[in-house]
């Protein structure tokens, strides 16, 4: 059994990026294949990977932020007209209202290609699971676990929302995903000993293009570059790839390298590994 990791998309906030797609990361072991996260333009990025929607077995989110959600309608429309099978939706609380409201996107366009042959009710196609911190999927020797990290470390909302970070263990690699996420003890956990931490970043260039009002969101929920690097050295990680990025600069690099004395790679969209 082999293991990969395809950053399918690295841009990380809402709006568009004239060189990156939205955040999607691609993990394949073995035969089993599972998109973590669904930012925009995940279908394209899928096929330049050399994937159909209907090749999909588990989407994982990490969280509802738009950026991580954007690219899902399109992605589960096209699967539905493609005749997909079942596919299973993991998340946070509030995945389920999610699908719900993607199902009602979907009725026009089953309305219209039905006439074009049977389509199946949508609602039947689309397994829909909200998780708890813990054991979230399993598939032969593959098990994929979650943490609940710090990016709503601010926020208190009416309803119930988490963010998580997502661990895979395969026979041959184990490879974590932090999600977007602030210092956190659960994600340095859950990473320990891990081959590849794929890691969010945010640099100060980042925090000084948003509104004030933003900023200490940027500061708190998110990790800089030092956050990054002592993150991987405490967790005793193989190597950091960096998604959900703007840009890495050398300084910025370098101050991950201060930290942390194993691989670094700037990820880029559809690298490989």
């Amino acid at each position: 059994m082999k293991t990969t990791l395809t950053l399918l998309g690295t841009a990380g906030g809402p709006g568009g990026h004239p060189e990156r797609a939205g955040i999607a990361t691609l993990i394949e072991s073995g035969s089993v294949r599972c998109l973590v996260d669904a930012g925009d333009g995940v279908s394209g990025q899928l096929a330049r990977a050399g994937i159909a929607v209907n090749e999909l077995d588990v989407v994982l989110l990490t969280h509802l932020h738009d950026d991580h959600t954007a690219g899902l309608p399109g992605l589960l429309s096209f699967r539905h007209t493609m005749r997909g099978a079942p596919l299973r939706l993991i998340g946070p609380p509030g995945t389920r209202a999610l699908l719900e409201g993607i199902l009602a996107f979907l009725t026009a366009n089953t309305a219209i290609r039905g006439h074009e042959g049977r389509l199946a009710d949508p609602a039947t196609l689309f397994d829909v699971e909200e998780a708890e911190p813990g054991l979230v999927f399993v598939d032969g020797p593959l098990t994929v676990t979650a943490a609940e990290n710090s990016h709503y470390g601010l926020t208190t909302f009416a309803t119930e929302q988490r963010s998580y970070a997502f661990r895979f263990d395969a026979p041959d690699r184990s490879i974590v995903l932090t999600g977007d996420t602030g210092e956190s003890v659960a994600v340095e956990t859950l990473a320990r000993g891990a081959d590849v931490l794929v890691s969010e970043m945010v640099t100060a260039a980042d925090v000084a293009m948003v509104p004030p009002p933003v900023r200490a969101h940027m500061l708190a929920e998110h990790l800089s570059p030092v956050q990054v690097g002592r993150l991987a050295a405490r967790a005793g990680v193989a190597a950091i790839v960096l998604s959900h990025f703007t840009d890495a600069s050398p300084e910025d690099l370098a101050a991950i390298r201060g930290e942390f004395t194993g691989n670094v790679i700037a990820g880029t969209d559809l690298l490989r590994l």
